[in-house]
């Protein structure tokens, strides 16, 4: 059996927060069919100079000039024949520029989060884990289109970055019971469906059996976004489905787009 893969691309430096990489490589098991590996690839060690993500991530310059790597990233993975490409990151980064460059599908973690849950009640709300990451998911709900089915995008509240997250891992309750408090909130204003939106909150709560909140169920995120990868692989390799390119993924020079990617001699 032939075995396709995709690359999972966090924006954090993964290899820095090993009960997170760990934690998604187990759970791409139990939710990948047989016949599909989850590579799981972040960020170089040393590139947010010693800051946690959440913070550095909330400023337009320093979200496009650290994770600017993700760019070649992508085409990397197209030229070494991954199936496709997942943007692991509720900062969304480089959705409508990538998939403007390679012709595989690419899965942001924040649109199929989003979308699947459209398909799961009315009303959506979004918790992240910082005031600048449900910044940052606000305006890709904005980008999506979506407003009118997200109530609002919350945080929730001590708040916490990567590496206390992380941390939380050993010790999970504080977290979980400050993200019930959050989720009961917002289910009281009238959501449907609760979205966790930040990557190592999100794998917190499903490790720790967290799937429903007063009757609404918590999305796994990764399960979301990996699955509608799959949807889309089989799609593109059956029926011959590709991405739209007269308009907003326009690609008219793919030689130039591949010169510009070629390793400079």
């Amino acid at each position: 059996m032939a075995t396709s893969r995709i690359w999972h691309q966090s924006t954090t430096e993964i290899d820095h927060i090993g009960v997170y990489k760990q934690s998604l490589i187990e759970r791409a098991r139990l939710i990948l069919e047989a016949d599909v590996e989850l590579h799981v690839h972040g960020l170089p060690g040393g590139a947010y100079r010693g800051r946690a993500p959440s913070a550095a991530l909330g400023n337009a310059y320093l979200h496009h000039r650290i994770l600017e790597p993700i760019l070649d990233n992508a085409l990397a993975a197209e030229r070494q024949g991954y199936a496709a490409f997942v943007i692991g990151s509720f900062s969304e980064p480089f959705v409508r520029e990538i998939r403007a460059a390679i012709d595989i599908p690419v899965v942001s973690l924040t649109e199929s989060a989003l979308l699947v849950g459209c398909s799961l009640g009315k009303y959506l709300a979004p918790i992240s884990n910082a005031a600048a990451v449900a910044y940052m998911t606000k305006m890709s709900v904005e980008a999506h289109g979506l407003q009118a089915r997200v109530l609002d995008v919350t945080a929730i509240d001590p708040p916490l970055d990567e590496p206390a997250l992380a941390a939380g891992y050993r010790n999970p309750a504080p977290i979980i019971a400050a993200f019930t408090r959050a989720a009961e909130q917002a289910i009281a204003a009238g959501a449907d469906v609760i979205i966790p939106a930040e990557g190592v909150l999100a794998q917190l709560l499903v490790i720790n059996g967290v799937t429903t909140i007063a009757g609404a169920p918590v999305l796994d995120v990764f399960a979301a976004a990996w699955c509608y990868a799959q949807m889309l692989m089989r799609l593109w390799s059956r029926t011959g489905l590709r991405v739209g390119r007269n308009w907003h993924y326009r690609r008219d020079d793919v030689d130039l787009i591949r010169d510009l990617h070629a390793p400079k001699s």
